[in-house]
């Protein structure tokens, strides 16, 4: 390929990217209040690691670009005060977490957090010796966009014990469960727990709890959905403690979230490159980023492009702008998406704005029955519904493989967890159509025209065959095991296992397949 050529390539597609880019999206604005907890005045109450714990996590929060309030050893006016603050700051944002770890106990289905001066008589001390995690909430609720509640807080508490037997015989006994409530189902929020409901964790012997040890790990890990990384600290803490401990993570968000999204950067920086070592030394540095198969593509393409004779490269050019130009249109669908979505969450908080407090659904109650109101409309579906119906039709498209259906999917997507998944079949299949359109190797075919010959000529003896034509029999298997290869990703594609897909790309002979198999298995491992 000559230099000139080369060039007039890289232009063209830094023109077209240019010309597709979305304007620049403003700042996130991420906010934190991080609570540590561990010499209680009570001695019997004296922890290890909660002030390590909240300063670590405060650490590397602060380098995910979130602005974190740090508090440790809080007692209850300084919680008081860290909380009033945190409130006024979490209005608006993009995002707000808490993070807290300590001492905390449940008492008739409420969840308290302990201050390091809080001392528990009876009932009554409950309000205002501890901060109810209702108020946390309650500040969280002033944001936005995602709501974080991080809880390292099931120690076991001997108070917990001494206020039982106080209030033995009485008529509001406290509960005889361990460890913390589950909280409500809210839209917008996670809810991650250190251990599972109404069980205690562990508060570990090294620097850090096992819980957070195994949180701080994967917040380091750039490109991990939330869901999918709180999935792998429970993981981590569950053979850690040798299956003791069991982390459960609670999840209602329309969309994807993102805590580390350190790989967007240095995508950036090389997403309009040629050169492809960029591409795999991203993969290298990001293996888990959702970009990664992007990077693997371009690679792909790249290597092609620098197969070809300087003849072929002006189409590939072409085919490049014609590619560009439906990223483009994707794109477009993309961000109409997210505005749809955005609207939907502006009116679901709209409807929590206008809907009765406790306070006033008790004094309805008081009130007597409430006259009879219109029932809410059937046509309201709710989130799992949107994603058992996007599945099923995923599972179709797999087994179809038309790319403009496919394509057409993915701007109808409303389960917003299934959108990594339909983009590698996008891009599988679209791998696949260069293939086919320029031949089992992928070098492009040189075009036969036929035309009108004299009855001479077709007489004429045919020419020995080349010693390429000779050998069709290994040519002929070599497609009859792809064909059989093909019929079997397409059952796999109908019902995807993980376990079988994996068993089938370690079988696999046909290896222009191979691509297609290996996307499979990721969409399905997500």
């Amino acid at each position: 390929m000559s230099d000139s050529l080369l060039t007039w390539v890289i232009a063209l597609c830094s023109i077209i990217c240019v010309t597709i880019a979305p304007a620049p999206a403003q700042a996130e604005r991420k906010v934190a209040l991080v609570v540590g907890n561990a010499h209680y005045k009570n001695p019997s109450l004296i922890l290890s690691n909660p002030k390590n714990d909240a300063e670590d996590v405060a650490t590397l929060l602060r380098s995910l670009d979130f602005d974190v309030t740090l508090t440790v050893e809080a007692d209850k006016r300084s919680f008081d005060i860290a909380m009033t603050q945190f409130a006024r700051t979490a209005t608006g944002a993009d995002a707000a977490l808490f993070y807290y770890a300590g001492h905390a106990l449940q008492y008739q289905g409420r969840n308290y957090l302990m201050p390091i001066d809080g001392e528990i008589e009876d009932e009554v001390s409950l309000r205002y010796q501890m901060v109810m995690l209702d108020d946390v909430r309650a500040a969280l609720e002033r944001a936005d966009g995602v709501k974080i509640i991080i809880l390292d807080a099931c120690r076991n508490n001997p108070v917990v014990d001494n206020l039982r037997r106080k209030m033995a015989g009485m008529s509001r006994s406290i509960d005889s469960t361990r460890g913390l409530a589950r909280i409500d189902k809210a839209l917008g929020m996670v809810v991650a727990y250190s251990t599972a409901a109404d069980d205690v964790a562990a508060d570990g012997s090294g620097r850090n709890s096992p819980f957070t040890s195994a949180l701080l790990r994967r917040l380091k890990e750039p490109g991990l959905e939330i869901g999918s990384m709180f999935r792998r600290v429970a993981a981590d803490v569950n053979e850690k403690t040798n299956g003791r401990q069991r982390p459960e993570t609670y999840v209602s968000l329309i969309g994807e979230y993102y805590m580390n999204q350190k790989d967007k950067p240095a995508w950036d920086q090389i997403k309009d490159s040629l050169d492809p070592t960029a591409f795999r030394n991203f993969i290298a540095q990001f293996p888990l980023s959702p970009r990664a198969s992007d990077a693997q593509y371009r690679i792909q393409i790249i290597e092609q492009l620098g197969k070809q004779p300087d003849t072929a490269v002006a189409d590939k050019s072409a085919e490049m702008t014609s590619a560009q130009a439906r990223l483009a249109e994707d794109e477009r669908a993309r961000l109409a998406a997210q505005d749809q979505q955005k609207s939907e969450r502006v009116l679901i908080q709209d409807l929590k704005t206008k809907a009765p407090t406790p306070g006033q659904k008790q004094a309805s109650l008081n009130a007597g029955p409430a006259p009879a109101v219109a029932a809410p409309s059937p046509s309201v579906v709710s989130q799992d519904q949107i994603c058992k119906r996007d599945e099923e039709r995923l599972a179709r498209l797999r087994a179809g493989q038309i790319r403009d259906d496919v394509v057409r999917f993915e701007r109808e997507l409303a389960c917003e967890r299934l959108r990594p998944q339909v983009m590698r079949l996008r891009e599988s299949i679209a791998v696949e159509t260069v293939k086919a359109e320029n031949g089992p190797a992928g070098i492009p075919q040189p075009v036969v025209t036929t035309a009108p010959v004299s009855s001479d000529v077709s007489q004429q003896s045919s020419p020995t065959p080349p010693p390429s034509q000779a050998a069709a029999p290994s040519s002929a298997s070599v497609n009859e095991s792809c064909k059989r290869d093909e019929e079997r990703l397409a059952r796999l594609r109908s019902g995807p296992v993980l376990a079988d897909i994996v068993k089938f790309e370690q079988e696999l002979r046909c290896q222009r397949l191979r691509t297609q198999v290996t996307r499979l298995r990721e969409s399905v491992a997500n």
